[in-house]
C-alpha cells in the first residue's frame, strides 16, 4: 500500500472511530451485574458520568436497539433526563414502529415473565413525570382499526395510563370493536381518564352485546364519583340482562349510600332470587339493620327513619 492510501485509511479509521457510540447501554448494564467488583465499579462510573453529562443518547439507543431488560432498563434510565430533547425522546418511543414485546410489568415497574407492549412502560413514564400534552398524539399516529388485536389492546392501555381525553375518539371506536378483548382494553382506559366526556362515553357502554364488557364497565364506575354515577349503576342493577351483572351492580352501591339508593334496593327486594340476595346485603350494610328479606319491613322502617341512611352503616 502506497504510504498516501494508508494514511487516508487511517484517517478514515479515526474519523470511523471518532463518530462511533462512546457507551454501549447492553455493555453497560452487563458490566453493572459483572461478578467483579472493579468492573462493577468502573461500570457504575460510567453511569454517573453519563448521567452528569446528561447524555441521554445513550440510553435513547438501547430503548431503540436493545432486547428483553436492555431495552427496559434504557427506558427507564432515559425518563430519568429532564431536558427537552430527552422529554421528546422518550415521547418518540411511543411510536407505532418503535413498539416491542418487554419482560416487564410496566405498572409495578418490575421485572415479569409475562411479556407487555413497551408502550406501556413508556407511558407511565411520561405519566409519572407529570405527563406531556403531545404523548398521546405520538401514541396514536398511524393506528387504526386494521391493526391487529394486540396492537389496538396495547394502544388502549397506553392511553389508560396516559389518561389523556385526546384518546376519548379512538377509544370510543375501540369499544366496537368485534374483538372482544379490544373492547375491556378501551372500556377500562375510558375508565381512567377524569374528563366528563370519558363518562358520557362509558355510559353508552352499558348496552353493549359483550357481557364482560358490561363488568368491565361496573368495574371502571368504581373509579368515578361525579353525577349520574349512581343513577348509571341504578340502571345496570335494575334492567341489565345478566343477573349476575345485576347483582354486581347492586353490591356496589353500597359505596353510594344516599337518599335514593335506599328505595331502590328496597324494590329489589321484589325481584328475582339473584336481585334479593344482593340488595338484602347492601341494604344491611348501607343501614346496620337486620330486616330479612321482606320489602314491607324496609319500606315502613324507611318512612319512619325519615329518609334517611343509616347510622354509621
Amino acid at each position: 500500500m502506497r504510504p498516501g492510501s494508508a494514511i487516508a485509511a487511517l484517517l478514515a479509521w479515526i474519523a470511523l472511530a471518532s463518530c462511533a457510540p462512546a457507551h454501549d447501554a447492553h455493555d453497560l448494564f452487563a458490566q453493572m451485574q459483572n461478578p467483579d467488583i472493579e468492573v462493577r465499579q468502573d461500570a457504575a462510573a460510567k453511569l454517573k458520568a453519563i448521567l452528569d453529562a446528561e447524555d441521554y443518547e445513550v440510553f435513547l439507543r438501547g430503548a431503540r436497539k436493545g432486547q428483553g431488560m436492555t431495552r427496559v432498563q434504557s427506558i427507564v434510565y432515559l425518563a430519568r433526563f429532564p431536558q427537552p430533547e430527552a422529554r421528546a425522546a422518550l415521547r418518540s418511543l411511543l411510536a407505532l414502529e418503535e413498539r416491542a414485546r418487554i419482560p416487564y410489568n410496566p405498572i409495578r415497574m418490575k421485572p415479569s415473565s409475562e411479556e407487555t407492549d413497551s408502550r406501556l412502560l413508556v407511558a407511565n413514564l411520561i405519566a409519572q413525570n407529570g405527563g406531556d400534552p403531545e404523548a398521546a398524539g405520538v401514541l396514536l399516529r398511524g393506528v387504526d382499526s386494521a391493526q391487529p388485536p394486540e396492537v389496538l389492546i396495547g394502544t388502549c392501555y397506553a392511553i389508560g395510563v396516559l389518561r389523556d381525553a385526546q384518546g376519548l375518539p379512538f377509544l370510543r371506536e375501540a369499544v366496537r370493536h368485534p374483538d372482544s378483548e379490544v373492547a375491556r382494553a378501551a372500556v377500562q382506559a375510558i375508565g381512567r381518564i377524569p374528563a366528563p366526556e370519558a363518562f358520557v362515553t362509558l355510559k353508552g357502554v352499558a348496552s353493549h352485546a359483550v357481557q364482560q364488557v358490561r363488568v368491565d364497565l361496573l368495574s371502571a364506575l368504581e373509579m368515578r364519583d361525579e353525577p349520574g354515577v349512581v343513577d348509571l349503576i341504578m340502571t345496570m342493577g335494575a334492567s341489565d340482562p345478566s343477573p349476575e351483572i345485576r347483582g354486581l351492580a347492586i353490591q356496589q352501591l353500597v359505596r353510594h349510600p344516599g337518599p335514593a339508593v335506599v328505595p331502590f334496593l328496597i324494590d329489589q327486594l321484589r325481584r328475582d332470587a339473584p336481585a334479593r340476595e344482593a340488595a338484602l346485603q347492601a341494604l344491611t350494610q348501607i343501614t346496620g339493620q337486620a330486616l330479612g328479606p321482606r320489602p314491607e319491613r324496609w319500606s315502613r322502617w324507611w318512612l319512619q327513619s325519615g329518609g334517611r341512611p343509616a347510622q354509621g352503616g
